[in-house]
C-alpha cells in the first residue's frame, strides 16, 4: 500500500530498505481488517445530516505518500474552475493535503512547503544538526550513531516507532499554523474528516474533532515506522490500513456527491517479487487495492472520480513529490466539462474563499507557557528553568521555536508538542514535552571498519550506556566503551550544579588501549601496546547546543610495551595535569559539511606537583570551516599544537598520518612536540541521493603540514605536503570511503573503510 512505502526520504533520499523490514507486519494487520462498513454505520457515528437546502459536494482524497502530492494539482484546478466544496475527508498524505486546504492554507503555499522542505530532516525526529544536542554532536564524532534504545529492568525497550514524529509536528505547524483544539472539525473554512485506524481493535475512526495536526499525525502513522497516536485511549495508526478512500465516510457527512481522487497503488512486477520482502509488500498493495474497489464500487453516477496517471512514481520520494503536482492538475483537468457544472459565480467563489481563510487568520497572541504536569521523572523546575532561558522574555514565534529546540536537546523527551488553547478571546501557546517511554536509561551503538586493501584492517565497535535522573537535578552516569582497533572504557559521573543544567560536575575514570606501530623515519621497526589510565574531575559549562567549556584536574598512568619488532620504545610513567578546552560545533554534517564552522582549544600543564613524573606543556587550535552551493562542497580545516618549549611523552605527542591527515602516511607515523597542519578538500556529489546513501560524492584533498621536534624521525623538523582522492557516500551507519592517499617520497595508500577515523 502507499502509506506501507511512505518512508524516511528527503532531498531525493529514499529509505525503502528501512521500511522494508516491516512489511510482515503490516500484512498481518492488513489481514485481520474488517471490510469497509456502509455510510449508515459512518452517519451512526456521528456523520452530518445532508443539507435539505441542495446537494452537499464533498472531496475524498486517498493516501498515497508522496504521491498524495497530486492532490494539490487537482485542487489548483478545482479553485481555477470555482468549485464549491461543501467538505473534505481524507487518509494519511491525503488528510495532509485536505486538512490544510480545508484550514485556508493557500495552495501556491502547500506547493512551496513541498517544495523546499528537508525531507530527511522531516520525517526523522533530529532536528538539523546545528539544532541538536551537543551529546548528540560528540557521540557522532566518536562514531555512536546508531538508533537510541531503551534499557528497562535489563531488558531492551524499543521506541513504538522508528520515528516519533516530533519534526514532522513542527513541518505541519509551519503549514497549518499551531493547532487549536476544537470541538468539531465542522468549524474549520470547511469541515473536514481524517481517517485512522485502531491498532488494537483494527477498526476504522473517523476523526472530526480535536487538533487537526493530531488527526493528521495520527492519519498517516505507518506501523512501525512511524509511532502510533494516542487518542481518547486509543492507539490510532495510518486510515490506509481499513480505508484508503473514504467515500462511504463521505456520504456520513451528507454527500450527495462525490468528487473522489485516488492516487492508486503500484503493484511490483515479477521480477520484484524474488524475495520475502517484495512478495509480503506485494501482498499488501493488493490487500489496499481491495480496500480501495470497496470504495469506488460505492461511487454513483453524480460522482466524480480523478485518477492522476502517477506510474510506478514511488509513494517514498518526498524530494520530488512536487513534480507530481502537473499530473494532479491534467488528471483534472481531463475531468474540466463536469467539473465546470458545479461552478458558481466568482463573487459567491470569492465568498467562499474568504470563508475558508478566515479561520487561518483568527489568531490573537496571549501567553506562552510550558506545560509539565505530564512529568514522571523530570523535575519540572529544570524544564521551567530551561524553557525561561530560551524565551527570554519573548513571545514571537522564534522564541517558541527556541524554547522548543532547548527542551528537545535535553535528550530527555520524545516529543515536545506545540498547541493553541483559547483564553478570554487570546491564544495562548502551550509548549508541553512528553517523556520517553523506552527509558530512563538509554544505549546506543556505532562501528568502523578500516582496511589499506594490503593486509592492514581493523574495526572498532563503539556504545554509550546512559543512566539518567538519578537525583532530582539531574545526576546522570554515563558510560562509553569500545572493543577493537581500540578498546577503551570511559565512566563519568555528571551531576547539574544549577537547576537549568548549565554548569555540571563530572568525575570520571578512563582506560584505553591500542595496537601502534612505532616509525623510526618512514620505516616501522616495533608495533606497541599503548595503555593509558586516567582518573579525572572537571567542571563544564554548555551554551544551548553549539558550546562546551570544560577546565580539571586529572591523573594518567601509562606504559607501551613491544609486541612484535625491535624493543626500543617500552616504558611506562606517569602524568598530572590541569587542563581546560572549548569546543563550538556548528557544522550542518561531521563528515559532509556544506556550511558552519567547527573550533576546538586545548590547553594542559603536568607538573611533578601534581604527581607528573615530568613538566610538559600542550596547546591544540582547530578551526574548521564549511562552504556548499549547488553541488559543490568546500571544507577548510587549519591545526596548530605546539609543546610550548617542553617534551611531550610518546603517548601525549602531538601526531599526524592517516586519511586526510597526511594522506598516504600511516596513522600515528608522524610524533612530534610542535605541528601546524592545513587541509582543503573538495567534493562533488554524483547524482541523485538514493536508497543506500544519502549522498555520493567525489572528491580529493590537498594537505601540508609544518613539523618541529619530531620524536619518533630521523630529521627533527620538516615540511610535508600530502593529498587523496576519494569516492564517498554518506550511508546511515556513517560515512563510507575508497580513496588513495599519496604523500611526499612516494607514501602512498589506500583507504577503504566505513565510519571515518
Amino acid at each position: 500500500m502507499q502509506r506501507a512505502r511512505l518512508t524516511r526520504r528527503a532531498a531525493g533520499r529514499s529509505h525503502r530498505g528501512f521500511l522494508s523490514a516491516f512489511p510482515w507486519l503490516l500484512a498481518g494487520l492488513c489481514a485481520l481488517l474488517p471490510p469497509p462498513s456502509s455510510a449508515a454505520d459512518t452517519a451512526a457515528r456521528g456523520g452530518l445530516v445532508a443539507d435539505p437546502a441542495g446537494p452537499r459536494t464533498c472531496l475524498v482524497l486517498s493516501g498515497g505518500g508522496a504521491r498524495g502530492a497530486a492532490h494539490i494539482g487537482v485542487l489548483k484546478v478545482l479553485e481555477e474552475l470555482r468549485v464549491p466544496v461543501d467538505c473534505v475527508v481524507g487518509t494519511s498524505m491525503g488528510a495532509i493535503i485536505g486538512a490544510s486546504w480545508a484550514s485556508g492554507v493557500p495552495v501556491a503555499k502547500m506547493e512551496e512547503s513541498l517544495r523546499t522542505a528537508d525531507w530527511d530532516v522531516v520525517l526523522a525526529d533530529q532536528p538539523d544538526r546545528p539544532r541538536r544536542s551537543f551529546r548528540s554532536k560528540e557521540l557522532e564524532r566518536l562514531r555512536v550513531i546508531g538508533a537510541e534504545l531503551g534499557v528497562r529492568d535489563a531488558n531492551a525497550v524499543l521506541p513504538a516507532g522508528a520515528v516519533i514524529g516530533q519534526q514532522f509536528e513542527l513541518f505541519l505547524q509551519s503549514l497549518m499554523g499551531t493547532p487549536l483544539a476544537r470541538a468539531s472539525f465542522d468549524t474549520l473554512g470547511v469541515p473536514f474528516r481524517a481517517i485512522a485506524t485502531d491498532i488494537e481493535t483494527g477498526k476504522m475512526v473517523v476523526i472530526d474533532g480535536g487538533s487537526v495536526n493530531a488527526a493528521v499525525r495520527a492519519s498517516m502513522s505507518v506501523p512501525g515506522v512511524f509511532a502510533p497516536q494516542e487518542r481518547d485511549g486509543r492507539l490510532l495508526v495510518d486510515g490506509g490500513l481499513v480505508r484508503n478512500l473514504g467515500v462511504d465516510v463521505a456520504r456520513g457527512l451528507g454527500a450527495t456527491r462525490i468528487i473522489a481522487v485516488n492516487l492508486g497503488t503500484p503493484l511490483s512486477g515479477r521480477d520484484q517479487l524474488d524475495s520475502l520482502v517484495g512478495v509480503a509488500g506485494q501482498m499488501i498493495n493488493i490487500l489496499t487495492e481491495q480496500n480501495v474497489m470497496a470504495s469506488l464500487a460505492q461511487l454513483r453516477d453524480e460522482d466524480i472520480l480523478i485518477t492522476p496517471e502517477l506510474g510506478a512514481f514511488s509513494a517514498a520520494d518526498f524530494a520530488r513529490a512536487w513534480t507530481t503536482i502537473e499530473i494532479g492538475e491534467r488528471a483534472a483537468r481531463a475531468a474540466a466539462a463536469r467539473l465546470a457544472a458545479l461552478s458558481v459565480s466568482p463573487e459567491r467563489y470569492a465568498a467562499l474563499q474568504s470563508g475558508r481563510s478566515a479561520a487561518m487568520a483568527s489568531f490573537a497572541p496571549g501567553k506562552v507557557r510550558v506545560e509539565t504536569g505530564g512529568l514522571r521523572r523530570v523535575n519540572p523546575e529544570t524544564v521551567e528553568a530551561v524553557f525561561s532561558q530560551a524565551l527570554q522574555g519573548r513571545s514571537d514565534r522564534a522564541a517558541v521555536n527556541d524554547a522548543v529546540d532547548a527542551l528537545y536537546a535535553m535528550d530527555d523527551f520524545r516529543q515536545v508538542s506545540i498547541r493553541r488553547e483559547r483564553d478570554a478571546g487570546r491564544d495562548d501557546i502551550v509548549i508541553e514535552p512528553r517523556e520517553k517511554d523506552w527509558g530512563p536509561d538509554y544505549v546506543r551503538f556505532g562501528v568502523a571498519l578500516t582496511t589499506d586493501l594490503a593486509g592492514a584492517s581493523g574495526f572498532t565497535i563503539g556504545s554509550e550506556y546512559r543512566r539518567t535522573w538519578l537525583n532530582r537535578r539531574g545526576l546522570e552516569w554515563r558510560n562509553l566503551a569500545t572493543v577493537g582497533q581500540v578498546t577503551s572504557l570511559r565512566s563519568e559521573l555528571g551531576q547539574p550544579v544549577d537547576v537549568a543544567r548549565r554548569w555540571t560536575t563530572v568525575g570520571y575514570l578512563d582506560a584505553q588501549q591500542r595496537l601502534d606501530e612505532l616509525f623510526v623515519g618512514d620505516d616501522s621497526v616495533s608495533r606497541l601496546r599503548n595503555r593509558v589510565g586516567r582518573i579525572g574531575f572537571e567542571m563544564r559549562r554548555r551554551n544551548t547546543t553549539d558550546a562546551e567549556l570544560a577546565f580539571g584536574l586529572q591523573r594518567s598512568w601509562f606504559d607501551a610495551n613491544t609486541v612484535t619488532g625491535l624493543g626500543l620504545a617500552s616504558s611506562d610513567g606517569r602524568s598530572g595535569e590541569v587542563f581546560g578546552r572549548v569546543i563550538v560545533d556548528r557544522l550542518d554534517n561531521w563528515d559532509f559539511p556544506r556550511r558552519g564552522a567547527f573550533l576546538r582549544g586545548e590547553l594542559s600543564q603536568a607538573s611533578r606537583t601534581l604527581g607528573s613524573g615530568t613538566d610538559y606543556r600542550k596547546a591544540l587550535v582547530e578551526v574548521q570551516r564549511a562552504f556548499g552551493r549547488d553541488r559543490h562542497t568546500v571544507s577548510m580545516l587549519l591545526r596548530h599544537g605546539d609543546s610550548l618549549g617542553t617534551d611531550l611523552p610518546l603517548f601525549d605527542a602531538f601526531q599526524l598520518g592517516g586519511f586526510q591527515n597526511l594522506s598516504g602516511y600511516q596513522d600515528r607515523q608522524i610524533l612530534a612536540n610542535r605541528t601546524s597542519f592545513g587541509r582543503v578538500v573538495y567534493g562533488y556529489q554524483v547524482g541523485e541521493r538514493g536508497a543506500l546513501a544519502r549522498g555520493l560524492y567525489l572528491g580529493g584533498s590537498l594537505e601540508a603540514a609544518d613539523i618541529r621536534e619530531r620524536l619518533n624521525g630521523s630529521d627533527s623538523s620538516n615540511a610535508l605536503m600530502a593529498g587523496s582522492l576519494f569516492v564517498a557516500a554518506d550511508t546511515a551507519i556513517g560515512p563510507f570511503y575508497f580513496g588513495a592517499g599519496f604523500g611526499e617520497g612516494g607514501e602512498r595508500t589506500l583507504y577503504l573503510f566505513i565510519g571515518r577515523p
